[in-house]
């Protein structure tokens, strides 16, 4: 038991058997900071994220099957989520409680079950049959593309590969000592657990951090290895001075270095703050942005800014054709990222 009293639990010991779980329950903790807003209901802002790590095998052979995908049907909220892989292991942090499945993998039988994720997470192996069929499903039928996609999926959190481009997108996160307030790295942290759950394997994800020092946090990765950078994200504590103009030129490199050619290539600055960006580093956004054969763009999210900070950041996002997001509570912060990289990579 946590209680407002003091920061260390209460040990209590029950014995019994669960009967119902209602949706309420599925709360981590009552939210104490008079800041969020939400004192007044109790209920917590951020919901309790456990790892669902599965493997897909083939059930007459047993060997691994590489692509395969999980649909995660809420049974409280009713949200819908999917995760894919294409190495035959998967490894998914979503918020604890009841959920059905829909396992799926070309030339394989579609799997339903239900579920409850627990706080300590949980292992499991899925065994798929094959189609007695398999030609019907064949590589070529599956890629064809489809004329009309439903709208569901258009405005589900779903990053479908026949809506959305690859993502190229290089986070710029600044860790100084003003960031550790609150309603601003915490939330920061929040939006980026959150878009982390649809990044595909196409996806590339790279972490720039600067405070003191500007440091390559997470080299570029693919989306089947966001389970580094989730484990990052978690590690992030603000401390130190602001070097952002340092943090930007870094940031560009790596963008261009990784560039996907047809793809969105983006350059995500969050901060709550002004700093200094050279006339130099204005124009190179500002051509980068225009550049026909390699365009990267600018966004922010500014998380709780000052109106003096917001004129500047306003100013970077315009030399860099992006947008300027602002964050100030937990509901903001939620889907902050994910719709701006939805916006930006819609086909």
């Amino acid at each position: 038991l946590y209680y407002n009293g003091s920061p260390d639990p209460f040990s209590i010991d029950v014995k019994g058997e669960l009967e119902k779980l209602l949706a309420k329950d599925l709360s981590a903790c009552v939210n104490f900071d008079p800041k969020s807003g939400s004192i007044s209901n109790g209920s917590a802002s951020i919901p309790l994220m456990s790892k669902h790590s599965v493997r897909f095998l083939d059930s007459t052979t047993g060997k691994l099957i590489k692509e395969g995908s999980i649909l995660y049907i809420s049974q409280t909220s009713r949200e819908k989520s999917e995760r894919s892989t294409y190495d035959g292991i998967l490894e998914s942090m979503i918020p604890i409680g009841p959920y059905a499945f829909v396992v799926s993998a070309p030339g394989y039988e579609t799997l339903t079950m239900e579920k409850y994720i627990p706080v300590g997470g949980t292992k499991e192996t899925f065994l798929l049959s094959p189609l007695a069929n398999p030609e019907f499903k064949s590589d070529s039928l599956q890629k064809e593309p489809i004329t009309e996609i439903p709208k569901e999926l258009v405005h589900s959190s779903l990053l479908d590969e026949r809506i959305y481009k690859p993502n190229n997108i290089v986070f710029l996160i600044d860790i100084s000592g003003s960031m550790k307030e609150p309603e601003k790295l915490p939330l920061l942290k929040q939006s980026m657990v959150k878009l982390m759950e649809p990044i595909r394997a196409i996806d590339k994800i790279t972490i720039v951090t600067y405070g003191t020092d500007v440091r390559i946090a997470v080299p570029t990765v693919s989306g089947n290895e966001k389970k580094r950078v989730l484990e990052l994200i978690d590690t992030l504590k603000a401390s130190g001075v602001t070097a952002g103009s340092k943090g930007i030129q870094t940031a560009y490199t790596i963008a261009n270095e990784q560039f996907i050619s047809g793809g969105n290539n983006q350059v995500i600055l969050a901060t709550d703050g002004a700093f200094r960006v050279s006339v130099k580093d204005r124009k190179m956004i500002e051509l980068s942005s225009k550049n026909p054969n390699q365009s990267t763009i600018l966004s922010v999210i500014g998380f709780s800014c000052k109106a003096d900070a917001l004129v500047m950041l306003g100013e970077l996002t315009n030399q860099g054709a992006g947008s300027l997001i602002q964050v100030n509570n937990s509901k903001e912060a939620e889907n902050a990222l994910l719709d701006e990289i939805k916006n930006r990579s819609k086909r």
